[in-house]
């Protein structure tokens, strides 16, 4: 059986019908008809990405011609380009090191459906190869990896830890690697979901990760840059955090808006902090996992509900 993306989706259980009160994924922006799976959205779209900051690329893997496929200077991935069989992954061709802080966002351009697309980090220890004619739910299934699925689960050591609304067409998934205190955060149209990690410095380098089970799935980098660990940047995250915004009339906001900024911060710095918004998007802080990493049967009836067809 494959994921081949003429092939008619099955019938959904009823158990993994929307929850009463749940947050449904959404696009960043109105330019994807993400309700409708026959319409391709607009892939030229490029709300969100008006920072041009890109600092690393996507490498191609050994078995790469009929599962991953690179375009736009090695920015968007296409998963299983004919058809599937399998799952493929596909790395960053720099590592996350040691004592440094990691943004990157992507975006997806294709309707997610199947057995799962996930965006997230992992080690050079990650086996893959157990995988490639296997549909699995990779990023997440060892402790060498973890991940944020399309149906919004959050995966660690092949156990879901914590719930999202997840993403769809058009949505920006962004990643937070804080080398230097070994936290992970995952933010969904620059929402964030909460530090869902907290012991990264077990691993000495790890990489910017996508896995797919999906035909003809793809995404694209958009965003991507580092910064170390110093005073500044601390000093420059307090600084923005108190400053306030403003609207085009001059009149501050009360809250944020999406990519405003703040008029009293002085040139220099406001010029970093353009360049590097990611410094300063809010955060929830730590978030405790929804079940006891020892007793999965403890994780909510209805996330459990939500996420039955998981696969390790």
């Amino acid at each position: 059986m494959t994921e081949n993306q003429n092939a008619q989706a099955p019938e959904l259980p009823k158990q993994t019908e929307p929850i009463k009160g749940e947050v449904q994924p959404q696009p960043f922006c109105n330019c994807w008809t993400w309700h409708d799976e026959k319409e391709p959205g607009n892939p030229d779209c490029d709300c969100g990405e008006e920072i041009d900051m890109i600092t690393w690329r996507w490498e191609l893997p050994p078995r790469r011609e009929s599962w991953v496929a690179l375009h736009d200077d090695d920015k968007q991935v296409i998963f299983h380009p004919f058809y599937s069989s399998g799952t493929a992954v596909i790395r960053g061709n720099a590592p996350m090191e040691l004592n440094r802080h990691y943004y990157f966002e992507v975006k997806m351009l294709t309707e997610p459906y199947g057995t799962d697309i996930m965006v997230g980090i992992g080690s050079e220890k990650l086996n893959v190869s157990e995988v490639l004619y296997d549909y699995r739910s990779l990023l997440g299934g060892t402790e060498e990896s973890y991940g944020i699925s399309y149906t919004g689960a959050i995966c660690q050591n092949a156990m879901v830890t914590h719930d999202s609304p997840g993403f769809v067409k058009g949505t920006l998934i962004g990643v937070k690697v804080d080398m230097f205190q070994g936290t992970l955060e995952f933010f969904l149209n620059r929402e964030p979901h909460g530090i869902v990690v907290t012991d990264l410095r077990k691993h000495q380098i790890l990489y910017p990760m996508l896995s797919s089970t999906t035909a003809q799935s793809s995404l694209r980098l958009t965003y991507a840059s580092s910064w170390d660990e110093s005073l500044m940047v601390n000093a420059a995250r307090v600084l923005a955090a108190s400053a306030p915004y403003y609207d085009e009339e001059g009149d501050e906001e009360e809250e944020e808006d999406e990519m405003g900024f703040l008029r009293d911060v002085p040139p220099g710095l406001a010029k970093i902090l353009r360049m590097q918004f990611w410094m300063v998007l809010p955060t929830m802080g730590h978030q405790k996992p929804e079940m006891d990493a020892a007793k999965s049967e403890l994780l909510p009836a209805a996330i459990r509900r939500k996420h039955w067809h998981r696969r390790w």
